[in-house]
């Protein structure tokens, strides 16, 4: 539909075209030579500006380049050759044009500066004023390939944006992932596996729960350990608590977590928290570390993957709890992501029946946040009952800056009412049988 209509619309252009060219006979010369510089300037810049504009550029590059080649071929094929009409012209423009929308668009716009150039020679030489003639063209091609090589964005951008909605501003390969930052207005969206991850708007609904909750469950949180949180949102809510001495972090993805410490999309939103002298990166195997850690923290946080594959299931299983719980003090408390609980009812339940089974107690929470939906966590204490863990969450006001952490906050975070799942008969995930995994996958995603 798209395609038909810019085909349509470029048809209408070079019908118009066509026909001004026919009747100004006054100035024929000047009427070229403007047709000329707004070639180049549609062809090589239109698609460029456009995609800073709004980035649906497919379709709009499609558009720019086709109108280019109806003024290119208008000017070649009708200039001097009454023979070749309108009709002509028109078949010829349209096969064009076909052919270029199959193409990927770093073909389609090194065939056109091809083309150009081709058409630039050709009007040059057949021009009675060549030198003048040939500087004008020749100057605004240059100027328009300058702008071009100094302002464009890479292609790859223009190959993986039609699967975003939003421009893409950064994207790479990680360790495990592939990151896709993407921007809208001042705020920007962190996509992994093009799944969105995080976004500038609202990860503060996410990171203030997990963090603030616990720290009102143990008046001693000097040392913190972090599993995962390489994008360093949630070490910047843990660095708000001045009791904190040491801070541990032990990353999953190493370059993710690399981005997280130097990358300014990364760094405007974490303030700069993985550079704080209070933090200590362990580089070890995150279940190597696990297995042989002597060290024992307040508080432990996970911040992992979610249980897709399975390898991330191991993230959620009763040996990892158990081994989680021989690096936790006797009085601290622990909390894991648990995907959403509305999403992926059955794993998220299942989550915390396997926390239970590794000896402790577990209390559930969730939140709404605006880009993911439902997601929820687990906080897990050997000492604390699930009733004590809820009151004491929702009886302690943070002293803490935050967005959007208070009493009120911590009421809605720790209520769940009726659930529409028969909890008892989820399974116990370990990784002889992964459960977990299986619960994921066959989640009702499709109505996120």
């Amino acid at each position: 539909m798209h395609h038909a209509f810019v085909l349509m619309s470029v048809s209408a252009i070079y019908v118009l075209f066509h026909f001004i060219h026919r009747k100004s006979k006054a100035l024929p010369r000047v009427f070229t030579i403007l047709s000329f510089a707004f070639i180049c300037i549609i062809s090589v810049l239109g698609p460029q500006f456009l995609y800073q504009v709004r980035p649906y550029t497919f379709y709009i590059s499609g558009f720019a380049i086709g109108l280019s080649v109806v003024l290119a071929a208008s000017c070649l094929m009708s200039e001097g050759n009454k023979s070749v009409g309108l009709p002509t012209n028109l078949i010829i423009m349209i096969l064009g044009y076909l052919t270029g929308s199959l193409m990927p668009l770093p073909i389609i716009q090194i065939v056109t500066i091809i083309l150009l150039l081709l058409v630039i020679i050709y009007q040059i030489f057949s021009n009675e004023r060549r030198l003048v003639f040939g500087m004008v063209i020749s100057g605004t091609y240059l100027v328009c390939m300058g702008i071009y090589i100094r302002f464009s964005a890479p292609m790859h951008f223009f190959e993986e944006q039609s699967a975003y909605e939003d421009k893409i501003l950064f994207t790479t390969g990680t360790q495990f992932h592939k990151l896709v930052v993407t921007q809208w207005h001042d705020d920007h969206w962190f996509f992994i596996d093009h799944l969105k991850n995080i976004s500038s708007i609202d990860e503060y609904l996410y990171y203030e729960p997990m963090v603030h909750s616990i720290f009102s469950l143990n008046d001693k949180n000097e040392k913190v350990l972090v599993f995962g949180g390489e994008n360093g949102c949630l070490v910047r809510e843990v660095l708000k608590f001045p009791a904190v001495t040491e801070i541990h972090v032990v990353p999953y993805d190493s370059i993710l977590a690399n981005l997280g410490k130097k990358n300014h999309l990364f760094t405007s939103m974490n303030l700069g928290a993985l550079n704080n002298e209070k933090v200590t990166w362990i580089a070890d195997d995150l279940l190597e570390y696990i297995s042989g850690g002597s060290a024992t923290y307040d508080a432990i946080f996970v911040d992992l993957p979610d249980p897709r594959s399975i390898e991330t299931n191991q993230f959620y299983t009763l040996e990892f709890y158990r081994l989680l719980g021989a690096l936790l003090e006797k009085d601290g408390v622990m909390i894991t992501q648990a995907g959403s609980p509305y999403f992926a009812s059955e794993a998220f339940y299942a989550i915390g029946e396997t926390i239970r089974a590794a000896g402790f107690h577990a209390l559930p929470m969730h939140n709404q946040i605006l880009t993911l939906g439902e997601w929820g966590w687990f906080v897990a204490s050997f000492k604390l009952s699930e009733e004590t863990m809820k009151q004491q969450i929702i009886g302690t006001e943070t002293h803490a800056e935050t967005r959007w952490w208070n009493g009120e906050a911590a009421k809605m975070v720790t209520s769940f009412g009726k659930t529409y799942l028969d909890t008892l008969r989820v399974g116990i995930n370990s990784l002889e049988n992964p459960l977990i995994y299986q619960y994921y996958l066959k989640g009702n995603w499709d109505m996120n």
